[in-house]
């Protein structure tokens, strides 16, 4: 029995180490990546953030699907208010769980110590036109989807994904990549050309694995350092 125990305290270590080293590997080109400040006024309109936590459950994640970050979620300003849509549950509290719309500033200081990185939204198509197809996305979805479920036996669709786009009317297992890669093509950003479970969180890195529709272009993309006044 003690041979057992001593034999799988080692075997946790060696997997914990190779985990480790393997995130360092994979966080190393994204933190390469320039740094600029972002202050409130210069997000737009369908600008996309991608968070990482750092904490140690996300190395875990981020080491066995080889992503840098974690979370991704979309930019709008409504009535001259900055807001940030996002699939997530913040303090298991029924205002911020689910899909939800919350002030940027207040997104902000939730996420404060998050590693962020900010794509930049560059279109000559009317802003306003873009915040009313996503505000409606928003609203058309707000009572369809509770909190993204956690790691489980769910995310092996994202080893083998479906080849085409389809809509979906359950919602029940939909995590927050897949919320934002759905938006994206439901409000016109990004063509319907494969299935939102194809899409990981390093997807979003310069929108990389995404095909856009005419008009639209995230070819500035950079690690923030928010200046949230």
């Amino acid at each position: 029995m003690y041979k057992l125990i001593i034999y799988l305290y080692i075997l946790t270590l060696s997997i914990s180490l190779i985990l480790f080293f393997r995130y360092i590997y994979v966080k190393k080109n994204t933190l390469d990546l320039p740094t600029k400040t972002l202050y409130r006024e210069q997000i737009n309109t369908g600008d996309i953030f991608l968070l990482d936590w750092q904490r140690a459950n996300n190395i875990f994640i981020s080491s066995i699907f080889n992503n840098s970050f974690m979370h991704p979620s979309i930019a709008v300003w409504e009535k001259g208010d900055l807001f940030m849509i996002e699939l997530i549950n913040y303090f298991n509290d029924e205002k911020y769980k689910g899909l939800i719309k919350v002030p940027f500033n207040k997104w902000y200081r939730i996420n404060r110590r998050a590693l962020f990185l900010h794509n930049k939204l560059e279109t000559d198509i009317n802003r306003e036109k873009i915040a009313q197809k996503i505000l409606k996305f928003y609203i058309d979805y707000k009572g369809k989807m509770g909190q993204p479920k956690g790691f489980g036996r769910d995310w092996l669709r994202f080893w083998k994904p479906e080849k085409n786009y389809k809509e979906r009317e359950d919602f029940s297992n939909l995590i927050c990549t897949e919320l934002i890669a759905m938006l994206l093509k439901e409000v016109g950003i990004a063509k319907k050309n494969k299935s939102i479970e194809s899409y990981q969180p390093d997807s979003f890195i310069g929108m990389k694995d995404f095909e856009l529709e005419k008009g639209y272009k995230y070819d500035d993309y950079y690690l923030a350092k928010i200046d949230e006044n």
